[in-house]
């Protein structure tokens, strides 16, 4: 095959939002997504996707994979935004690729739910319980949210929490254990910045970003839910 003609392999990515979060279909809209392979000290850009609308619940996002012979660790960012503010909690999603053609769903946390992956314990039986806890940074007595669920549904699922009572900025963080043996377990993220400053707001620049955009930016990109 004439290396020049090639195609390179695909990774799918299906971005999942939870059930209940409904994208506004009023203001300013836009969706970005930046990936980056992230194996050595300067992270190298692979594919930045801007679209002038926000999606809800499930869609398809797809870039080539031309670092292939290697495992390559991707890092992937999205954000929505309304009216140039982020709806999203701050957060890089890593996307960890042996072999392509390569599929995974990434799950989003709007502000206002976060995404949780707890660590399988293994001394506790389907039926048994762990607590997720929700709280300041260095003072676990200092709770926000606590969830108990049993080990099964407590693997991943969305926290919900009041942005009204968290600080703009500030990073939480969460931490779970096993209730029988009141044993520690891991859980992702650790920390997290749940409600964005109002800096993070985005720069005058967004009408000419939108003039800027162009079909082959979909190249590679195939939403199947509607974009507002």
């Amino acid at each position: 095959m004439d290396p020049l003609n090639e195609v390179a392999p695909i990774i799918k990515l299906t971005f999942s939002l939870p059930e209940t979060f409904k994208a506004p279909a009023d203001g300013e809209n836009e969706t970005v997504v930046e990936v980056h392979a992230d194996n050595g000290d300067a992270p190298i850009r692979i594919k930045e996707w801007r679209f002038p609308a926000i999606t809800d619940g499930q869609w398809d996002f797809a870039f080539e994979h031309r670092l292939a012979g290697i495992g390559v660790r991707y890092r992937i960012n999205v954000q929505l935004f309304r009216d140039r503010q982020p709806l999203l909690v701050k957060q890089d999603h890593i996307v960890i690729v042996n072999r392509a053609p390569h599929r995974q769903t990434v799950h989003l946390s709007p502000v206002g739910y976060l995404h949780v992956n707890v660590q399988e314990p293994e001394a506790v039986a389907p039926q048994e319980a762990v607590t997720i806890s929700l709280h300041e940074p260095g003072s676990p007595d200092v709770e926000l949210v606590r969830v108990t669920q049993d080990e099964q549904s407590a693997r991943s699922f969305y926290l919900r929490y009041d942005p009204r009572q968290l600080v703009p900025g500030r990073q939480y963080a969460l931490s779970g254990i096993e209730n029988r043996y009141h044993q520690r377990i891991a859980v992702y993220p650790g920390l997290a910045e749940l409600v964005p400053p109002a800096s993070a707001a985005r720069s005058v620049e967004w009408p000419s970003i939108i003039r800027r955009l162009a079909a082959p930016l979909r190249l590679f990109t195939d939403v199947t839910a509607k974009f507002r």
